[in-house]
């Protein structure tokens, strides 16, 4: 694996293995509380965060895998993958695009953790595997900020793990306060 890419990957790791020991201590009823009507438990946002990694590695495996000629990053993809970790460390709320928008209404943690396991498997794999001719080639298309190399794609995994980390913590606290 590219060692710029492994420290990225690692990073992501660290942080994902923290969370699930985190919510080990979770009961199943406080895991599938939602705070209000409408919004997402912590569950469901577990259910996303790797609704999203899994979305992302099946694009970029079907994009590699295309004849077509990749373009490089121009100074337009970075601005807007720039533009996409301002927006994700902003604390702004946003839609979920529809393709990891459906979670489930309840979790088992086990299970997510076992296919969270499997996900970054593959993730870890499709890096090592990655030629190196396609590190700064554009193979993931984020549905706001476009096309991102795969650095820039890891990049927005760690943001968006660390913009629902926080609703997450803030749910929690919420959540054990009134328990």
């Amino acid at each position: 694996m590219n060692p710029k890419l492994e420290v990225k990957y690692l990073y992501l790791e660290k942080s994902r293995n923290k969370l699930l020991k985190d919510l080990q201590s979770l009961d199943d009823t406080l895991l599938n509380t939602p705070p209000a009507e409408g919004k997402w438990s912590i569950g469901q946002i577990v259910a996303h965060l790797l609704q999203v990694e899994q979305a992302t590695i099946s694009y970029i495996q079907r994009k590699i895998q295309q004849e077509e000629e990749l373009h490089t990053a121009s100074v337009r993809n970075k601005l807007y993958a720039l533009l996409l970790k301002l927006a994700l460390n902003s604390g702004m709320k946003f839609k979920a695009p529809a393709v990891v928008a459906t979670v489930p209404d309840e979790v088992d943690l086990g299970k997510l953790h076992q296919q969270w396991d499997d996900t970054r498997y593959k993730l870890e794999d499709l890096l090592t595997e990655l030629p190196p001719a396609l590190l700064y080639k554009c193979v993931f298309r984020h549905p706001y900020a476009g096309m991102l190399s795969i650095g820039q794609t890891l990049t927005f995994l760690q943001d968006h793990f660390n913009h629902h980390l926080h609703q997450i913590n803030h749910i929690r606290h919420h959540l054990e306060k009134s328990a």
